[in-house]
């Protein structure tokens, strides 16, 4: 049996993820069936991580999770691919190269604390079994790449979306004159103490709104809209360019070299922070993809 474990920091993520995934990729690996887990952790990035910043507690704790999975194993023997999938959230839109870098400083971190024997030992087996990645902004904004995925979450098509940037998913922004004026009401009340915050650009908060033009007494739930349609979602209709949701990409081409297969996703823009060029010597990365 081979093992992969998402951790990541959403319950619809904790619910779905690994169920969506698992539909693009084999149900073996060299012979052993692929069993998919995922486990849950506070998220790093709910407030806006600074350049050269020492890595916060809810990072540390990503990546001592990702470290003991790999590893240690906590409840079964080593999982073989670990990957801790976060959210990039309003705050760090832009920039994810920045998480990535307090992501890799948490990961040297919890290393320096071993000897260079087992610093030696430990970075073999990070790059040859972890990933970190990111969904752009959240893991909401990819069902509007699939029409029929929001009509599983409660969007009837009497309220389609309007969205500033028709194809890539991950520069989500609405433009609905139907939802512009409680965005300017949220960003004036949000400003003083988060100036980034744009509330057009949180798909969450816009889902619900459809849902409720649709719908007066519906109310988004990740538990039970957001998991059914992340279940159902066609990952292949989500980029509809080669150029579109490029860190999305990064994870699908992580996954497929995992397996051995060409990615499900197609050819197209990976974000080098999350999945670099593959003449980028590997025995230089911490990790299987950074």
């Amino acid at each position: 049996m081979a093992r992969i474990k998402l951790i990541v920091t959403g319950d619809m993520e904790k619910l779905a993820l690994h169920k969506s995934l698992s539909k693009l990729f084999p149900a073996d690996q060299d012979g052993d069936a692929v069993v998919w887990e995922t486990q849950k952790i506070q998220c790093a990035t709910s407030y806006r991580l600074i350049e050269g910043g020492e890595p916060s507690h809810p990072m540390l704790a990503l990546a001592n999770a990702m470290f003991a999975e790999a590893i240690i194993g906590k409840k079964a023997p080593p999982a073989d691919l670990v990957l801790v999938i976060d959210d990039v959230e309003l705050g760090n839109l832009e920039q994810e190269h920045i998480v990535a870098t307090h992501f890799r400083t948490a990961v040297e971190s919890i290393l320096s604390a071993y000897n260079m024997a087992a610093q030696s030992r430990y970075r073999e087996l990070l790059r040859a079994k972890c990933s970190f990645h990111l969904l752009k902004p959240m893991v909401e904004a990819y069902l509007f790449g699939d029409g029929q995925a929001l009509q599983i979450a409660g969007v009837s098509d009497a309220a389609p979306p309007r969205l500033v940037h028709l194809t890539d998913v991950e520069a989500f922004e609405t433009n609905d004159p139907s939802w512009l004026p409680t965005c300017h009401e949220e960003n004036t009340k949000r400003r003083a103490l988060h100036p980034w915050w744009r509330h057009e650009r949180h798909p969450k908060h816009y889902l619900n709104h459809l849902g409720k033009r649709g719908q007066p007494d519906y109310e988004y739930e990740e538990t039970h809209h957001g998991r059914d349609a992340l279940i159902a979602l066609d990952w292949a209709q989500v980029p509809k360019q080669a150029s579109d949701t490029p860190i999305l990409r990064a994870l699908f081409e992580d996954l497929a070299d995992w397996f051995g297969i060409t990615n499900p996703m197609g050819v197209g823009s990976l974000n080098p922070c999350f999945y670099p060029a593959r003449t980028v010597y590997r025995g230089g990365l911490i990790l299987r993809n950074m």
